[in-house]
C-alpha cells in the first residue's frame, strides 16, 4: 500500500529530526525528502507548523511502541526462568524497535517536556508497573521481589544499556548476543544460576 503525502512527511520529518535535530531541521528539507517541491509550501497542506509535525512524529512513534508492546508473551509459565530470557528477549527487539523514538527523546526532550512526560509515563512507567504484575506471578514468593518496582526499573535499566551501547557503538557489549544477555539477567533476576 502506498504511503499517502502525511505519512511521507512524517517519515521524513523522524528522519531529519533525528539527524539534524529539531532546530537543524527546516520546512524545506522536509518537503524534499518526502519527495515534495522544496519551498513550494506543500507542508503547509497537512501541517500547520513544524512543531505540528513533531508532536504527530512522537505520537505516531508512541502508538506504534504501544502496539509493538501487545505482541510480549503472556500467561501461566511452566519455567519461570526460561519465560524471563524469553520476554527480556523480546523487550530487547522492542527497544530496537522503538529507537528513533527513543533518539527523538534524547536529543529534543527539554524542548517538549508535556510529551516527554507522557511518553514516559506510558512507555517506562506503565512498562514497569506491567511486568512488575507479571514477575510477581511468575515468581512468586522470591526474596528478591519484595519491591517489584524496583527491580523492574533496574531491568529496564540493563536492557536500555544493553541496547544504547548496541547502538552508540554498532554492536552489542562484549559481543554478548542478546539471548546469552537475557539469559544473564533473568538468572541474575531469579536468583538462580544459568542453564549450561
Amino acid at each position: 500500500m502506498p504511503s499517502t503525502t502525511r505519512e511521507r512527511i512524517l517519515d521524513a520529518a523522524l528522519e531529519l529530526i533525528q539527524q539534524q535535530g529539531f532546530g537543524g531541521t527546516t520546512v524545506t528539507d522536509i518537503e524534499e525528502l518526502a519527495g515534495l517541491s522544496p519551498g513550494s509550501g506543500s507542508f503547509y497542506r497537512h501541517f500547520r507548523s513544524k512543531e505540528q509535525v513533531f508532536r504527530e512524529v512522537l505520537e505516531r512513534e508512541l502508538a506504534r511502541a504501544r502496539e509493538h508492546r501487545r505482541d510480549f508473551e503472556r500467561g501461566p509459565v511452566a519455567d519461570p526462568q526460561e519465560a524471563l530470557t524469553r520476554r527480556l528477549v523480546q523487550q530487547l527487539d522492542y527497544l530496537t524497535k522503538v529507537r528513533p523514538l527513543m533518539n527523538l527523546l534524547a536529543r529534543e526532550h527539554g524542548r517538549f517536556p508535556d510529551l516527554t512526560r507522557r511518553i514516559r509515563s506510558v512507555l517506562v512507567d506503565q512498562g514497569i508497573a506491567e511486568e512488575a504484575e507479571h514477575l510477581g506471578r511468575d515468581l512468586p514468593g522470591e526474596p528478591a521481589h519484595d519491591d517489584p518496582h524496583a527491580l523492574l526499573a533496574v531491568v529496564v535499566s540493563a536492557l536500555t544499556g544493553y541496547e544504547l551501547s548496541r547502538g552508540f557503538f554498532g554492536r552489542p557489549p562484549a559481543d554478548i548476543a542478546p539471548d546469552r544477555f537475557a539469559a544473564a539477567l533473568a538468572a541474575l533476576v531469579t536468583g538462580r544460576p544459568g542453564r549450561e
